[in-house]
């Protein structure tokens, strides 16, 4: 054998050696592959966008470590904060500027078709803005798609309508909305998200006062919405909203009006759900379908004033009185919320006490009750707020006064610690993995 054929000799056979082991263990390129598509789960308890009374700065808290991340100026002082749909980002609602900015919370999840994968990464403020005239109700359609109902300005010249823009998390990232509409007029209203329909509030010409008095149905094609039809039961006053299961329900004068969705474009023509006192907070979850509470105020100053709460069911059409655990004449409701199972509602009273009742047997049943669970209740605005954890089985209460976070175990109803701020909280949101 000649000295060439000898080296390609060699070579070939070293060709095939390797060739042997790649394929006898799996090979480099595929098992890179297979470490890729694994799944990837973080064990965390996400953070939380809180933002300071009449400062700027929204400051990101990480549960996990127990410290602020980061912390983001905004343009102006929030007005308000929510999550994003799906949890990753901060809304960050400025109503007087008519701005609404975001801020990427920095963890969330992704789905790569054969597996998820989870992300844990630093906050970040994002370039993205949405502007329009006084940007107040936000009503979200959990995991897929959230709209900001813009109420306009009658007292502009000229005057600024209302208007609707609809986002998700996606279009968030892209930096731009995935669809919206402005409406004829001036208008406190709102605008529920179900699928590609949405019901957004109008108000006749002969309204009793400047609050809307109709739903309107819409339907969405490409970026905007087109016209369908106008619900036909009335809802002089309306005001507050929200969805689940095939239901909507609304705030009105005399009750609350529920919209039932039979099919993908179409709704119910309505009913009213008649109650003595005018109901002006709707509350529900989406992991309790066609259950929702609805919240009255009776009585005006200088009278006692009580808040009223109401059981609906929106797959029957009914309503019941419904009465936290040791509620009576005088307590007013300074905050609310569920936990992130929607089987336990949390409300707080006037004098910090913390009531949690739980759903039992298709009712609500009490739970627990903490007296002093806010010590010292501010006589003023912000008050406390509450929020849901939606990886862990806790809540949070804001503590304005104290400059605290109380840490609720949900399970239990009880406080289980009291995290020092150093600043007075004026909103807050959960952003993380929903698991």
């Amino acid at each position: 054998m000649t000295q060439q054929k000898a080296l390609k000799f060699s070579a070939l056979c070293a060709t095939v050696i390797a060739a042997g082991l790649m394929a006898a263990c799996g090979g480099g390129v595929d098992s890179e592959d297979r470490h890729e598509h694994e799944n990837v789960s973080i064990d965390t308890a996400g953070r939380l966008a809180a933002s300071e009374l009449n400062a700027t700065t929204l400051r990101i808290h990480d549960l996990d470590s127990g410290s602020v991340e980061s912390s983001h100026v905004m343009s102006s002082v929030p007005s308000a904060v929510y999550a994003s749909p799906g949890g990753r980002y901060a809304v960050v609602m400025q109503r007087l500027q008519d701005r609404v900015q975001f801020v990427d919370g920095g963890i969330w999840q992704e789905d790569h078709g054969d597996h998820l994968h989870d992300y844990k990464q630093a906050s970040r403020s994002m370039s993205f803005t949405i502007t329009g005239s006084r940007p107040t109700h936000f009503d979200v359609q959990s995991g897929v798609q959230a709209a900001i109902f813009m109420d306009g300005n009658g007292v502009a010249t000229p005057a600024q309508n209302a208007g609707v823009r609809l986002f998700t998390d996606a279009s968030i990232a892209a930096g731009n909305t995935v669809a919206g509409m402005d409406l004829s007029q001036p208008l406190h209203g709102l605008a529920e998200p179900v699928g590609e329909k949405l019901l957004a509030s109008t108000r006749a010409s002969d309204a009793p006062d400047t609050l809307p008095t109709h739903l309107t149905l819409y339907q969405r094609s490409g970026n905007t919405y087109g016209f369908v039809r106008q619900v036909p039961t009335r809802c002089n006053g309306m005001h507050g909203s929200a969805s689940s299961g095939s239901s909507s329900v609304v705030g009105c004068l005399n009750g609350m009006l529920l919209v039932k969705h039979p099919t993908a474009t179409t709704v119910s023509d309505g009913q009213l759900l008649a109650t003595p006192l005018r109901v002006g907070t709707i509350a529900g979850h989406p992991r309790l379908p066609d259950q929702f509470i609805g919240i009255a105020t009776e009585g005006a100053a200088p009278a006692p004033v009580t808040t009223r709460f109401y059981a609906v069911n929106g797959e029957t059409g009914t309503v019941a009185g419904f009465t936290p655990e040791g509620w009576t004449t005088g307590r007013v409701r300074r905050a609310h919320g569920f936990d992130r199972s929607g089987q336990r509602l949390f409300i707080l009273d006037d004098q910090g006490s913390l009531i949690t009742s739980q759903r039992q047997g298709g009712a609500w049943a009490a739970l627990a009750r903490v007296s002093a669970a806010i010590p010292v209740m501010p006589t003023a605005a912000p008050w406390p707020l509450i929020v849901a954890n939606g990886a862990r089985d806790e809540v949070y209460i804001t503590d304005p006064v104290a400059r605290q976070l109380v840490v609720v175990n949900s399970r239990t109803g009880v406080v289980v610690t009291r995290r020092d701020l150093g600043y007075v909280p004026s909103a807050v949101a959960w952003l993380g993995i929903t698991r």
